[in-house]
């Protein structure tokens, strides 16, 4: 990228994005992602096909294939790219990276179907969010204590399609201007396409893949129009508005892993913790990080295949019938703590933890976590025969 303006406003739009500085600081792949599909955009669309640049084209590609899965549009798009600029080297080193990545499709492919079923919203909201991110705002996930402010959001949608028309604009007259405004936008809508079969279109995550490449484009557009210029200094100032906003909410506390910390730090040897949904893999942690003394089970059972993935659903028969089990077998004075949503709440629940032998209260109750303590009575003293 040439000097001046154009790096100034590269280095300016990457600095002031909400999105990039959310994931830059949190334990996920996509601020990763971000560089290594940019790092594969520049080597296979531009430059010498030399030995190193493809090289570094297969690593970078493989790596990103690894890092998160959608690479794969991004990976996929620039091989289409590449082919369609006859750069048959570069395309042969983007199917050497793919090629590096096939042992893990048979893994990929048994992922069960709850593992993105969370991420359900219609095609209208996820374009939309999408614009918001070109515009320099976004749609921030709940974790980091979104939204933004709804004017922000707005501003960032329409700042997003006038930079389109900006960057469509100046990209007729240059080549790499112009590959870059078909990546960012087949990757995109491949992400739209895709979530009819799996709902992998998640505006404030999608977005990742290409948004390096969408300010490496703003950026080159910059210093030939004033219209560039001015859409540059309004998606930074709307950036920086909506980091703002951000620091200055307290954020969303996880009142599973509260609940989880509390539910280990009272129980003891001999106990049994039956946890439902998302206050599962809270618990989970603590047990596998030896800090649970009690014995945890999922409910349903198959939770403990897929901790983390599932799809919200009231406790059925058989759920019922696991919970009078374990009240069952809770040997005499021991105890079971039931950790579950508040809507998981059901009669038939209720009445197994009723079941004659013990007594049952509950502990704790919050907008996502209900925690109920079963004890079973203790075993009768026998009697000496005088």
């Amino acid at each position: 990228m040439p000097g001046g303006r154009s790096r100034d406003a590269f280095v300016g739009l990457t600095a002031t994005s909400v999105l990039v500085t959310l994931y830059a600081a949190e334990a996920r792949p996509y601020a990763l992602l971000a560089i290594l599909c940019f790092g594969a955009f520049r080597l296979a669309i531009s430059g010498d096909e030399t030995p190193r640049r493809l090289l570094a084209l297969a690593l970078v590609s493989a790596a990103a294939l690894y890092t998160h899965y959608l690479a794969i549009l991004a990976v996929g798009v620039l091989l289409a790219m590449a082919l369609s600029t006859r750069r048959w080297r570069a395309s042969a080193a983007l199917g050497a990276g793919a090629a590096a990545f096939l042992p893990w499709v048979a893994v990929l492919r048994t992922q069960p179907s709850a593992a993105t079923a969370w991420m359900l919203e219609s095609t209208p909201a996820s374009l939309f969010g999408f614009l918001s991110a070109l515009g320099g705002v976004g749609r921030i996930p709940a974790p980091f204590g979104g939204p933004a402010p709804q004017p922000l959001f707005l501003a960032g949608a329409a700042t997003g399609l006038f930079l389109l028309g900006v960057v469509a604009a100046r990209a007729r007259a240059d080549r790499e201007l112009r590959a870059a405004l078909v990546f960012v936008a087949a990757v995109l809508a491949a992400a739209l396409v895709a979530a009819r079969w799996r709902p992998i279109a998640f505006a404030g995550r999608t977005e990742m893949a290409v948004l390096p490449v969408w300010f490496w484009a703003i950026a080159r557009a910059a210093p030939g129009r004033s219209a560039a210029r001015a859409g540059t200094l309004v998606a930074a100032l709307l950036g920086l508005g909506a980091t703002a906003a951000v620091l200055a909410t307290e954020g969303v506390r996880t009142e599973s892993a509260d609940v989880a910390a509390a539910v280990a730090k009272v129980s003891r040897a001999g106990d049994r913790i039956v946890a439902a949904a998302s206050l599962y893999l809270p618990l989970r942690r603590e047990a596998d990080r030896g800090r649970l003394a009690g014995v945890l089970s999922a409910l349903p059972e198959e939770l403990a295949a897929h901790p983390g993935w599932f799809v919200p659903a009231l406790p059925g028969p058989e759920e019922s019938r696991a919970v009078a089990r374990a009240v069952a077998e809770l040997p005499a004075g021991q105890r079971l703590y039931l950790v579950i949503p508040p809507a998981y709440a059901t009669p038939e629940l209720a009445a197994a933890l009723a079941a004659p032998g013990g007594r049952s209260r509950e502990l704790a109750r919050g907008p996502d976590a209900l925690v109920i303590l079963r004890t079973q009575d203790a075993a009768p003293s026998p009697r000496i025969a005088p």
